[in-house]
């Protein structure tokens, strides 16, 4: 099951959390936390016999004292016959809109799944302009030329004056 919540951000959420998974038996396998402009956000993949879920719902409900906004879904098992080579793929440059746009459209349209992204934008040290920072894990297909790909991100990352590198993840 893959739980996800979403509200103001404040000390122990965390903690209160992974206490109620854990009370009910459940196992967090996955997860994925961040603070992003005051609220907390969460992600997690959780797992556990049947009755475990069960408390993990019941439990979630009472995450609404805490302000979070909580959702839940089953989840199905991965593809085993789909076949990838996992990349890392990290983009950097002066931040403006549309860069994840871009950079995603050439990713799609080469059917490349992107497996997590992160994004930022941060002050450079002596000038203090804004500057934008991707990192991504991706599943490339098998039959994907690595080299018409790299073409590909050159280009767009060269129409956008960005820098960037693909390596073997």
């Amino acid at each position: 099951m893959v739980l996800t919540a979403v509200g103001p951000d404040r000390p122990g959420l965390v903690q209160q959390i992974s206490e109620a998974v854990h009370e009910a038996a459940a196992n967090l396998e996955d997860s994925r936390m961040a603070i992003l402009g005051g609220e907390f956000a969460l992600i997690v993949l959780l797992s556990g016999p049947p009755a475990a879920i069960a408390k993990v719902r019941e439990r979630a409900a009472a995450f609404d004292k805490l302000g979070l906004h909580v959702a839940l879904k089953e989840t199905s098992a991965p593809s085993s016959a789909e076949r990838f080579l996992p990349y890392r793929l990290r983009v950097s440059g002066v931040d403006r809109p549309g860069i994840v746009a871009s950079v995603s459209k050439a990713l799609a349209v080469r059917g490349i799944n992107v497996a997590s992204l992160e994004s930022r934008v941060q002050n450079a040290p002596l000038s203090g302009t804004l500057l934008f920072l991707l990192n991504a894990e991706l599943r490339v297909p098998s039959d994907i030329a690595l080299s018409s790909l790299r073409r590909e991100l050159g280009a767009v990352c060269d129409e956008e004056n960005l820098d960037f590198s693909l390596e073997a993840g």
